[in-house]
């Protein structure tokens, strides 16, 4: 239990406090579209290493104020010491916003987000700190953000694959004097649902300017389908 706690520490602080590149879209498929990737964390040194998923779907199209909206809903899995935790949000953008060096974090419209067993709560404040992984998911462009040649890919589902990547550096500060340096690649190809291949990003977590903890958070795509539906309710 230990174990899960500080790991769920790290993605807490990796995924809620930072701009990592364009979040996971970095381009908008057909409604219906969904990635699956498979999520691997480690931290060097010590005995954690967590395992899950994260899904990434499109689920429906409304019309706001003569715009053209999204509902993008992400599913994310985390499992570790035998236990699992699962958090799905469901989040309205308009489609203009979604894309590579958009910022669809910044523009959500309404928002709906279901941890564990408990009902769905509707998002009123996107200032609050339950929507902050949220807003990561669907960040724009980081600090430092600059451009990587290709590398070739071989990927399970799409085969071998030649992917520019994206990457920076990201500094941030989190509670009780806790901060987190995390350096991030993520590879792209047209042949993903929304654009991203694979994600790799190591962090180093300090405490009072000391390092406590490094490793790596890592995302591959395992599985991708035009045919996604809603786990949530509809919320149109």
């Amino acid at each position: 239990m230990k174990s899960f706690l500080l790991a769920s520490l790290l993605i807490g602080m990796a995924l809620a406090q930072t701009a990592l590149a364009d979040g996971l879209i970095y381009a908008l498929p057909a409604d219906g579209a969904q990635a699956r990737y498979d999520m691997q964390i480690t931290i060097v040194g010590q005995d954690v290493k967590i395992g899950g998923s994260v899904t990434v779907s499109s689920v429906g199209q409304v019309t706001v104020d003569n715009e053209k909206c999204r509902w993008i809903e992400i599913k994310m899995i985390t499992k570790a010491d035998d236990q699992e935790q699962i958090g799905l949000s469901k989040v309205l953008i308009p489609e203009k916003h979604l894309g590579k060096d958009k910022s669809p974090g910044s523009n959500m419209i309404r928002a709906w987000i279901k941890e564990g067993d408990m009902a769905p709560m509707e998002v009123k404040d996107f200032s609050d700190p339950t929507t902050l992984a949220l807003a990561a998911f669907l960040t724009g462009p980081g600090q430092n953000a600059a451009t990587l040649d290709a590398l070739e890919v071989e990927n399970a589902k799409l085969g071998k694959l030649s992917c520019p990547g994206v990457t920076g550096q990201h500094d941030i500060n989190g509670p009780n004097g806790l901060t987190i340096g995390i350096q991030a690649e993520n590879r792209l190809h047209e042949k993903a649902p929304f654009g991203l291949v694979s994600a790799d990003w190591k962090f180093d977590l300090k405490a009072n300017g000391q390092v406590a903890a490094s490793g790596s958070f890592k995302l591959t795509l395992t599985d991708i389908s035009t045919t996604a539906l809603s786990e949530l309710p509809d919320r149109n």
